[in-house]
């Protein structure tokens, strides 16, 4: 093998997608965000976005920053982004390479060359290819928190409703409140089944303005809300988990242990079933 096929770590990957076609899919591209970028060329040709961010050194003072201050703010903040986003161009690359084959000079298979140039799994490949398409669609709106692992809850409604929905989802959460992956994982779980473009966005305020009322942010609670929402969450949790497979595999792995949690959970929900007899009578 060549020595320019010498593993130069992920970064290289990520840096070199500017080289790569673009092989979106056929949806509406959304307009470029006017962030500050970072750019630099080494003698190799690749990006090197480090070299361009400032050297640390200790404040030479306590008052307002000066113009060269805001400007290295600037270039340092564009570098942690383009940090967190990584996984969004990283998607995109390997993409490229596989459709087009790139990898055929040197490995068998994307998957060899997944394992052997990067040391990633076919598996990590194809959900990175999988999400960068949505965190295309998203970054206009979710730049400030956008992350792999918010793109990755979104991903089941993507591939059910069309990356539209998932812009959906993730737009009304960030306009309710701060938007997490949990709150996303759950959102989805709610609504992927009954998914409708016309009154989605809806659906969602009122669903996490009932978690509000629960959680006594606005007011005092309604039991009716209150069980419709942390009965969704008990059964959207309990999907989550058992659904996994390294969940799954540990069960397998540990049975006896697994048959704890199991047992635990059953007495956990018999006291539930008792609380609500009791009631009746």
């Amino acid at each position: 093998m060549a020595a320019t096929n010498k593993r130069r770590g992920f970064e290289d990957l990520i840096a070199r997608r500017d080289e790569l076609a673009d092989v979106s899919p056929p949806w509406t591209a959304p307009e470029q965000d006017p962030s500050p970028t970072v750019q630099a060329t080494t003698t190799s040709g690749l990006s090197d976005p480090a070299s361009a961010v400032p050297t640390p050194r200790p404040a030479t003072g306590e008052g307002e920053l000066d113009e060269q201050d805001r400007a290295d703010l600037a270039v340092c903040e564009a570098a942690i982004d383009g940090l967190r986003l990584a996984f969004w161009a990283a998607g995109k690359a390997l993409q490229t390479i596989r459709d087009r084959r790139l990898y055929s000079d040197d490995y068998p298979s994307f998957e060899a060359y997944c394992a052997e140039r990067w040391e990633i799994s076919r598996r990590q490949a194809d959900r990175l290819i999988a999400a960068w398409p949505i965190a295309e669609q998203l970054r206009p709106i979710g730049l400030a928190s956008l992350n792999e692992g918010q793109v990755r809850e979104l991903l089941p409604i993507a591939s059910q409703h069309g990356p539209e929905a998932a812009v959906t989802v993730y737009g009304t959460v960030a306009e309710t409140g701060k938007v997490t992956a949990a709150i996303l994982a759950d959102v989805v779980q709610q609504i992927r089944d009954r998914f409708d473009p016309a009154t989605a966005a809806d659906d969602i305020r009122a669903y996490l303005a009932r978690d509000r009322d629960v959680q006594g942010d606005t007011g005092p609670t309604d039991p009716t809300a209150a069980w419709t929402v942390e009965a969704d969450r008990l059964r959207t949790t309990v999907r989550r988990v058992v659904s996994r497979p390294a969940f799954r595999a540990a069960a397998r792995a540990r049975p006896e242990e697994a048959r704890a949690v199991v047992a635990e959970l059953r007495a956990l929900l018999d006291e539930l079933e008792a609380t609500a007899l009791a009631e009746d009578q």
